[in-house]
């Protein structure tokens, strides 16, 4: 329906959303960092020189990292400069959450102990003057001698936003990421828990349900029932997969608030056209987990699945941590398979510079915009963007520091007639362009 819409609009008279900018006066200063990339450089130098200047002004180089680190750039993470460290203060300070605590270096589910170590980092470097913030990173949690040689471990995180933009953002992250290294045939499951309120009723009915079946829970469970009822959720007993099915869900005890979040995330994968199924065993770490759960496997020839990726909202974390206020955020983990001559590739990447920054106004917009992000990247165009911000003055306070000459703008209506606006920040010139077109069009102005 979309598409016929945005077929009878050839062209489009000024929306709301032009006059709002126009009112805005953007700053035209955002083209002189364009102006510097392609200004000749002072008299003298030898054509080379001056050649290897401008070209290395167009591109910022990563060291030190994994190839598929590449993908992530493209929705806008920053790479950590070296391989984030779990130190033993992280790892007390996780026992001192969780005296139970138990830690997998070779597992792909989130680890307390990491998010405490990435919220440390954030804290660490500047964080509060920017949020939210996004960053990925290789993980060590432990001595060389006993880590897998074959496999490595990335942190996606975005930190300091509530917004389901977020959630939707790590999942196609991850999605795009071990497609780029080869995986098919993956599947994404997802489920929600809830606020701490909501999870905790959820916890106390789910014990008295299993109560009233106890007779029926092999000894092993009897006693794990005792400790956690949460557990018998991912229980491989036959008979604890028996008494799942009629079992209390998470879902059933969403607050109002959660219940919108995730029905958020779910407009967001479908607007992505990303399969995905409703996995109420998904329960994460009791711990620091709430809201969305989610994880990702791969089917394999044998009809066996292997899971590859693993997410989870940690809400509450920073304050349990000591901060004075909660700090939201979600994160993913993605294993890496890598053999030996992988293994010894260069690991750095040369990373265009954007030249564009997405403004969006508008939940519909928002929708949008992760598709218009993707399908830039599998161009190879990168962006600058601000998806978790729903103002549009903070979005252009982020265009205006990060001084971008050219902005691509999604409001309602470019939403629903599928198109969007390019426009030059020093001339104020613009054009509407078709979302179908747009990639094409990026190009011919040398953009991509």
């Amino acid at each position: 329906m979309l598409e016929a819409m945005s077929a009878s609009h050839t062209s489009i008279k000024m929306t709301p959303l032009h006059q709002r900018l126009e009112d805005k006066q953007i700053s035209r200063r955002g083209d002189r960092a364009f102006e510097t990339l392609v200004a000749p450089v002072r008299a003298g130098k030898k054509e080379s020189e001056r050649h290897k200047t401008s070209h290395a002004k167009l591109f910022i180089e990563y060291r030190n990292i994994d190839p598929a680190v590449e993908t992530a750039l493209y929705y806008g993470f920053t790479p950590l400069p070296a391989p984030l460290l779990i130190t033993k203060k992280d790892k007390d300070a996780a026992r001192g959450i969780d005296e139970e605590i138990k830690s997998d270096i070779y597992s792909i589910t989130p680890m307390l102990e990491e998010r405490i170590a990435m919220l440390r980092y954030a804290a660490e470097n500047g964080l509060k003057e920017e949020q939210p913030a996004m960053f990925c990173a290789e993980v060590l949690t432990g001595p060389p001698i006993r880590r897998k040689a074959d496999q490595r471990r990335l942190l996606f995180d975005i930190i300091g936003t509530r917004s389901s933009i977020a959630d939707a953002t790590l999942i196609q992250t991850a999605l795009a990421t071990l497609r780029e290294c080869a995986h098919e045939n993956l599947t994404l499951s997802i489920n929600s828990v809830g606020d701490r309120e909501s999870m905790s009723q959820f916890v106390r009915e789910l014990g008295n349900y299993y109560r009233k079946h106890v007779t029926a829970l092999p000894q092993s469970c009897k006693t794990q029932l005792k400790k956690s009822p949460f557990e018998l959720l991912t229980c491989a007993h036959p008979e604890c997969r028996a008494l799942f099915e009629e079992a209390p869900k998470p879902m059933g005890f969403l607050g109002d608030e959660s219940r919108r979040h995730f029905r958020e995330v779910l407009e967001f994968l479908e607007e992505l056209e990303i399969p995905y199924k409703i996995d109420h065993a998904l329960g994460g770490n009791r711990s620091f987990a709430n809201e969305t759960i989610f994880d990702i496997r791969e089917t394999m020839p044998d009809g066996t699945s292997q899971r590859l990726s693993y997410g989870m909202r940690y809400d509450n974390l920073g304050k349990r941590l000591g901060l004075r206020s909660e700090l939201p955020s979600v994160g993913v983990n993605v294993l890496l398979v890598r053999d030996k001559r992988e293994r010894k590739e260069r690991r750095a990447i040369r990373f265009k510079k954007p030249l564009v920054f997405l403004l969006q106004l508008g939940f519909y917009a928002k929708l949008k915009s992760l598709r218009v992000i993707e399908m830039l990247r599998k161009a190879h165009i990168p962006i600058h963007q601000a998806l978790c911000r729903d103002k549009l003055v903070s979005q252009l306070s982020v265009a205006d520091r990060l001084k971008i000459p050219y902005s691509i703008i999604l409001g309602q209506r470019e939403a629903l007639e599928n198109c969007a606006i390019i426009r030059n920040t020093e001339t104020r010139a613009q054009e509407t362009v078709r979302l179908d077109n747009l990639v094409e069009h990026l190009k011919k102005m040398k953009i991509g």
